[in-house]
């Protein structure tokens, strides 16, 4: 099989990607993992694409055309499409690094998502940088010309951009954070949110569910208390006590079986919870005559559409 787009030597691995537009959005060009020379020097030119290197070890010196960045183990740089930029190793110190070149229409936003804004060349990466380097391991071992292996290659690519914006993102709790950009509409967000907990109430908090969304936690508290008139807590606690309900009324588990069911080590807690719901005890509530819970039910209903509107 032909693998002539694939070079090999004791310090350089690379691949270029012979199907270039995989999709419009983002597509790989170039691929690689090199050990630098000491007296390497990159031809300096205008390139047509972005392309983002990982240092794993030794320094170098980034050039652009307002600064000279020395960078190190750990940071990662951008080289821009339309820009002159230069790089070249410490002679002393030649650094090692991998990379992923590629374009695409939302190409420089993903890099902006990754915090590589105007003027930004250079970040320090907040996440594990052998996993970039495993990334690229994987992409230039996949070779082959053909479109399975270029797909897989793209979607080694995704993973790559992914986990420099997750570095970005895990960067920003430690400094002013930015104003969220959403990639979903809010209602996705919140109708993902109350099926998560309307599957997994036993066992999870408010800040799980923003997690599995991949929100953060304010921003998901904010659209779920607009499009739902109450807090995501208040939610969680009704479908817990709504089903604490269910169980009293339908099974013959006992009340600190219920407890655990719902979410609840300690049966007192529990007890003290549903109170404040139902307004009367778990013990009252399963012997309530049926013809009862209906009047029940109406008061609560009322309370929770009153709660809404506040």
């Amino acid at each position: 099989m032909n693998q002539s787009n694939y070079s090999e030597t004791m310090l350089y691995r690379c691949i270029s990607e012979r199907f270039p537009h995989q999709t419009e959005d983002i597509y790989l060009t170039l691929c690689g993992i090199e050990k630098c020379a000491p007296d390497k020097q990159n031809q300096s030119r205008v390139r047509d694409d972005y392309h983002l290197h990982v240092v794993m070890s030794g320094e170098g010196v980034l050039e652009t055309g307002t600064s000279s960045l020395t960078l190190r183990a750990g940071q990662m740089f951008l080289l821009k499409p339309g820009e002159f930029i230069n790089y070249t190793p410490n002679p002393r110190d030649p650094w090692s690094y991998c990379w992923m070149s590629f374009n695409g229409g939302r190409a420089g936003e993903y890099m902006r998502e990754a915090g590589f804004g105007k003027d930004v060349y250079c970040l320090d990466s907040h996440v594990d940088i052998s996993e970039f380097y495993k990334i690229c391991d994987r992409a230039v071992s996949v070779p082959q010309l053909n479109y399975a292996a270029s797909l897989k290659r793209l979607g080694l690519l995704l993973e790559f951009i992914g986990l420099a914006i997750e570095s970005a993102d895990r960067g920003r709790k430690h400094s002013v954070r930015r104003e969220h950009k959403a990639l979903y509409k809010k209602a996705d967000y919140v109708r993902y949110a109350v099926e998560f907990i309307q599957n997994n109430y036993s066992g999870i908090n408010v800040g799980d569910v923003a997690k599995y969304l991949g929100i953060d936690r304010s921003y998901f508290s904010a659209i779920f208390r607009e499009s739902q008139g109450i807090s995501p807590n208040e939610f969680l606690l009704r479908v817990r006590m709504r089903q604490s309900g269910y169980l009293l009324q339908n099974t013959d588990l006992s009340i600190q079986d219920v407890a655990r069911h719902v979410g609840y080590e300690d049966s007192l807690t529990f007890s003290k919870a549903f109170r404040r719901f139902y307004g009367v005890s778990p013990k009252y509530y399963r012997e309530l005559p049926a013809d009862r819970r209906p009047e029940l039910e109406a008061v609560i209903a009322a309370r929770e559409k009153k709660a809404a509107q506040e």
